[in-house]
């Protein structure tokens, strides 16, 4: 289904809103990016070749292994390439392309997603001509993206031969456009504007600081997207949209437009990570790591509550499986310190140890406090690769979402560490996003592996991936579970049943 259907409830609605704050433009990154690669030039089409392996691929490709992973598997994932784990005479996970992708090939299908990747970067700029209607200028340049936007979302489309054609372009070309309307408007204060009521576009573009006429093609994007609509002379909100933007959501709703905007140069150089490992947001750079975390502070704080809620399940299910009376955990990477606070709540024995950097705790001491548990807890300043954890010290270590940040080399050695920490019956907790099997979904959870990939960070990881770290360290017992939001991944030496679900949600 293309995005740009009309969302069937409210629930629908939401989704499909945080999908375009969010997901939308890594989602075109990845099928831009494939063009830019030059990737489906390596790929064949089922049947008239034997499908090629990934390590192939790469090489065809001048990349790394990893880049060129994170760019095909959310093809995989959407359909687009057909992945092969049992090819027979070969061990390899191997790629084609089915029939109905065959466009995939086509030098004009090619040149039209070359020419809607130029605008990437120059997108950014629809901010400023939402407010002066005129052309940008990009590189000494003049662009006029405001007539880009017309004609992707305005002016009557040319008739497409295939409907999976159709879908391929409305993501690539589309996608990452309207995450920056959607991001535009917030900046703007257009979304704002619209949460009394309707209003007439003249009132409107005096309230954002707007041209009329660039404010004009805004809003009938919006209203392409179903969250504007017009009434008479006035521009308003449609039902949907009212009720998942009021005066309370709408700030939360904003807050991941930063984030989101963080990784825009990076998705616009995906080639050029994947090819030479150059990344515009580096990550592992501790100046960078920094600067982002502190832009984004607020809003890991502004969702502590919710996961708090998580967390606690999360402990429910430790509980099935070992009491927590006066169980000593660790919190690993804490964050905002939601997991390891979860678990000092089901216990008024438990003590939590919470382990990040130092300006990370600065945010995580007001949060534990509020809920008066810093007299059972311990802070501590460090890097989770190179501290000493030493041996039996904890009952339950947790890896919160910790994993996607940590460079892949280094995860084997720091599980063997952990799990000389652990006491016996002890258990290890990871949560976040879990990889099927095959590593062909979820979609969000194969974005997040992308984003992580262009910020030159971890890997999100499958089942079987997580078996290669925790058995060769003597954490041989090992089950994933569903929970709200995330997956959680609970392993032990075998000294702990587990049970055969997760507590009811």
């Amino acid at each position: 289904m293309a995005e740009s259907s009309p969302a069937p409830s409210q629930t629908a609605f939401v989704q499909q809103l945080n999908f375009w704050a969010r997901d939308a433009s890594n989602e075109s990154a990845a099928l831009l990016g494939a063009f830019a690669l030059g990737m489906f030039n390596t790929i064949p089409v089922e049947g008239s070749a034997s499908p090629v392996s990934l390590e192939t691929l790469a090489n065809r490709l001048g990349a790394n292994i990893r880049g060129t992973r994170s760019v095909i598997e959310p093809l995989v994932g959407l359909g687009f390439v057909r992945f092969e784990d049992e090819v027979a005479g070969s061990s390899t996970d191997r790629y084609s392309l089915p029939v109905s992708s065959a466009f995939l090939r086509e030098a004009r299908f090619a040149s039209r997603m070359l020419e809607a990747r130029s605008w990437w970067l120059v997108s950014a700029k629809l901010p400023e001509a939402i407010r002066t209607g005129a052309p940008v200028e990009w590189q000494g340049e003049s662009h006029d993206l405001l007539g880009w936007y017309r004609r992707q979302f305005l002016a009557p489309r040319e008739p497409v031969p295939s409907p999976v054609e159709a879908d391929y372009e409305d993501r690539a070309v589309r996608g990452f456009l309207r995450t920056q309307a959607l991001v535009t408007s917030g900046e703007v204060g257009l979304l704002a504007a619209l949460v009394p009521g309707p209003r007439p576009l003249a009132e409107l573009a005096k309230a954002t600081g707007s041209h009329p006429e660039a404010l004009h093609v805004l809003l009938g994007v919006l209203g392409s997207m179903g969250l504007v609509r017009q009434e008479g002379e006035a521009f308003g909100f449609t039902e949907l949209a009212s009720r998942s933007l009021d005066a309370s959501s709408l700030p939360y709703f904003q807050s991941a437009f930063p984030a989101t905007m963080d990784y825009w140069e990076a998705f616009g150089h995906l080639d050029e990570a994947v090819t030479q490992q150059k990344f515009r947001l580096d990550l592992r750079d501790s100046e960078t790591a920094r600067r982002i975390y502190q832009r984004n502070a607020s809003r890991i704080t502004g969702i502590f509550v919710s996961h708090v809620k998580l967390g606690r399940k999360a402990a429910e299910l430790v509980t099935t499986m070992r009491p927590l009376k006066d169980a000593r955990v660790l919190d690993v990477g804490t964050g905002s310190g939601v997991w390891g606070a979860a678990f000092g709540l089901a216990d008024p024995s438990v003590h939590v140890t919470y382990l990040d950097s130092e300006h990370v705790l600065e945010q995580v001491k007001p949060n534990i406090a509020k809920l008066k548990l810093d007299g059972r807890a311990r802070y501590w300043a460090g890097n989770c690769l190179s501290v000493d954890y030493g041996e039996s010290q904890y009952d339950v270590i947790l890896l919160p979402q910790v994993i996607p940040a940590l460079p892949p080399e280094s995860l084997l050695p720091l599980f063997q560490k952990l799990a000389r920490a652990l006491r016996p019956r002890g258990l290890l907790v990871v949560s976040g996003y879990l990889l099927t099997d095959r590593r062909d979904g979820p979609l969000d959870a194969l974005y997040f592996s992308l984003r992580r990939y262009v910020s030159n960070e971890g890997d999100v990881l499958s089942l079987p991936d997580f078996q290669r770290l925790l058995v060769p360290v003597g954490l041989t017992s090992f089950r994933s579970f569903e929970m709200p939001i995330q997956q959680v991944v609970v392993a032990s030496r075998g000294d702990v049943s587990f049970p055969d679900a997760a507590p009811a949600r």
